[in-house]
């Protein structure tokens, strides 16, 4: 075989191995996303506030107890607060909590949780802090709840002070297998929260827990109890590294600015920005890896979570953004680089929804996917509603996967006007709301509320887009670090 054969046939075996790589990462994506999508149900808001699902549950249950039976009075107690001093070692009892995080269960395993066990008590209600967590970009804390009364108590609210300000809200859930704790049990619940980097945290909080008797929601069968503890917002830092990278990645023609990977036990973080000049508006990158190679050996780490200005307070605009993904730790690798398969992005100019009312027609919309539907009466619609139906290709590829849109619209005169309100005496019904998932492909059933009044506005009208699942498939790779 000569020389010029052995380079063509070379070149020939590294683009398939390319491809296949590809192919395989694509694959596993689909069957990983494909699991979790699947019946997938998103709530959508505009903004976003404290995220404790068991709130809607335990309203309820408050709801039924208060028609069938009467308010008891409660004399109030005094609070008792104790500290305790031992080593952490209830990792086990955490473990049941889910926690939508993919480093809370490594941190539990390699017993990197700081052990706290400050407690308060109250109204036969006593709450302990066990453990905390943080790496100055996002936090943990461990903690019980014992009910010593002979009543089921309801987990309403959990929130942690710094002294002059509170953690933030956006981006902050609280996680447990329920909100009921009964007489005579312990409860375990998690909270996390995403902090800004750019703060400088003191050492000292205040962690506030509220629990309400079932009988009623009213204030005066609350108990509100307060734990101070001390945690070190640098407890990691000796096991932290950053890698400066500034380098840009190109997908779709748009720049992303990668800043820097910094390494933390809670996990690997992928600071990135959107260049303002380009011509698009980029809302994620498609299924992101992060490659590190070291002696030949390349190691892989898949699936990141983001961090935005929708889902935190980290960031105040949408041209930032966090790529999340599992801790690993900082080795001295030979190379880091950042590979993605295309972006979700519509163009700056089209970040519009333009409606005639009257002609029950999208006069304008990104791409060709978007349609009107009109409620039907057994829909329980409110006047003025509409349903946007949106479907779409490639959506196994999404992390975050909803649309959404402003609050206020505009008629053909420049004239604000706002979207009304859910009436609650409507009876509800099933007009959309919903996303569904099949074979990579979705459909996305948007509802906007113009209001009856709105036909009469001059047309068309206008909304402006805030997010828009448009994926664009274009996979690209950028080194950020190198030895060489």
């Amino acid at each position: 075989m000569i020389d010029k054969e052995k380079d063509i046939l070379l070149r020939n075996v590294h683009e398939v191995n390319q491809h296949a790589e590809a192919f395989q990462e694509k694959q596993l994506y689909n069957a990983m996303r494909g699991g979790i999508m699947t019946g997938r149900k998103r709530e959508r808001r505009r903004k976003y506030s404290l995220a404790i699902t068991m709130v809607v549950a335990a309203a309820a249950v408050i709801m039924i107890f208060s028609i069938v039976k009467a308010p008891v009075k409660e004399v109030a107690q005094a609070t008792l607060r104790s500290e305790v001093n031992k080593d952490w070692s209830d990792s086990e009892l955490f473990k049941s909590v889910r926690v939508d995080d993919q480093s809370y269960i490594s941190i539990l395993d390699r017993n990197l949780i700081a052990p706290v066990y400050h407690s308060a008590e109250k109204n036969g209600l006593k709450v302990e802090v066990r453990g905390a967590a943080t790496d100055g970009r996002k936090l943990f804390i461990l903690y019980s709840v014992e009910n010593k009364t002979d009543k089921l108590r309801i987990h309403t609210v959990a929130t942690l002070n710094y002294g002059t300000f509170e953690a933030p809200s956006i981006g902050t859930s609280l996680t447990s297998s329920t909100n009921e704790v009964w007489a005579g049990q312990t409860a375990y619940y998690v909270y996390s929260a995403k902090i800004l980097p750019s703060v400088s945290y003191p050492k000292n909080v205040k962690f506030n827990v509220t629990l309400n008797d079932i009988v009623t929601n009213s204030k005066k069968y609350r108990t509100e109890l307060d734990i101070p503890f001390e945690l070190d917002p640098d407890m990691f830092k000796n096991q932290q590294h950053t890698v400066s990278a500034n380098r840009t990645l190109i997908v779709d023609g748009q720049k992303i600015n990668v800043q820097q990977v910094l390494y933390t036990p809670l996990g690997t973080y992928v600071d990135i920005e959107y260049d303002k000049d380009n011509d698009k508006q980029i809302f994620q990158l498609l299924n992101p890896i992060l490659m590190v190679k070291k002696a030949g050996q390349t190691e892989k780490t898949y699936y990141p979570s983001f961090i935005t200005s929708s889902n935190s307070e980290v960031y105040t605009d949408s041209s930032k953004a966090t790529l999340v993904f599992k801790s690993s730790e900082y080795n001295d690798p030979d190379s880091i680089s950042l590979k993605a398969f295309g972006i979700s992005a519509v163009e700056k100019d089209q970040m519009k929804i333009v409606i005639n009312l009257n002609k029950k027609e999208i006069i304008e919309a990104p791409g060709s996917d978007l349609e009107l539907v009109e409620p039907k009466p057994e829909d329980y619609a409110e006047p003025g509603e509409i349903l946007l139906r949106h479907k779409f290709d490639n959506a196994q590829y999404l992390s975050s996967t909803y649309n959404s849109l402003a609050d206020t619209f505009t008629d053909a005169e420049g004239q604000v006007h706002k979207q009304v309100s859910v009436n609650k005496t409507t009876p509800g019904g099933n007009f959309g709301g919903s996303l569904g998932f099949r074979d990579g492909t979705a459909e996305d059933q948007l509802r906007y509320r113009f209001g009856e009044k709105a036909k009469d506005y001059p047309q068309p009208l206008t909304i402006t887009i805030e997010r828009y699942n448009n994926p664009i498939m274009d996979t690209q790779a950028v080194e950020l670090y190198s030895k060489k």
